[in-house]
């Protein structure tokens, strides 16, 4: 598959409202296995992205990558529940670095904001906790984003259009 790029109006929701994510993978098998996402940054080109998983959501992780390569992020806006899938390529993990986590700070401070009005008598350090801390960084080529928002749309490939066919 080509990699796509990811449309203005998904990145600006990926960038000003998500606050949410989480990763599936899958081994020769096929049993799948899933990844806690504490955050996640579009690479310039906006082709492909890097998700950061949490420490303790790293099993059978690179394992599963480096066996077939399919990588796929859910990102959502809590509580609207907008959601996205970005289904691609795994390129390369490597450790998390410094700015890494300031991306994961915004994106912590985002979910915070939006799930204090629900949980007002919430201590603010168990709020916090919800977004982990990050272990590892995977970079992945985006091939294709669908709508998981729920409703009638739900499941629709959006990128590539579905009626698009990659040679």
């Amino acid at each position: 598959m080509i990699a796509i790029t990811i449309p203005g109006r998904i990145l600006r929701f990926l960038e000003q409202h998500a606050n949410v994510a989480f990763a599936g993978t899958r081994d020769r098998d096929l049993v799948p296995y899933g990844h806690r996402v504490s955050g996640w940054l579009v690479e310039p080109g906006g082709q492909s992205m890097t998700a950061f998983v949490s420490e303790h959501s790293t099993e059978k992780l690179v394992e599963s990558l480096q066996d077939n390569g399919e990588f796929a992020l859910t990102v959502e806006e809590f509580p609207s529940h907008e959601t996205y899938q970005f289904k691609g390529r795994y390129l390369r993990h490597r450790s998390v670095q410094r700015e890494d986590l300031q991306v994961v700070d915004r994106i912590r401070g985002r979910f915070v904001k939006s799930v204090r009005p629900i949980y007002s008598e919430a201590p603010e350090p168990l709020l916090h906790a919800f977004i982990q801390a990050p272990a590892l960084a995977v970079e992945f080529e985006v091939h294709e984003i669908f709508v998981q928002t729920p409703g009638p749309g739900a499941g629709a490939r959006l990128v590539p259009p579905a009626e698009a066919t990659h040679v």
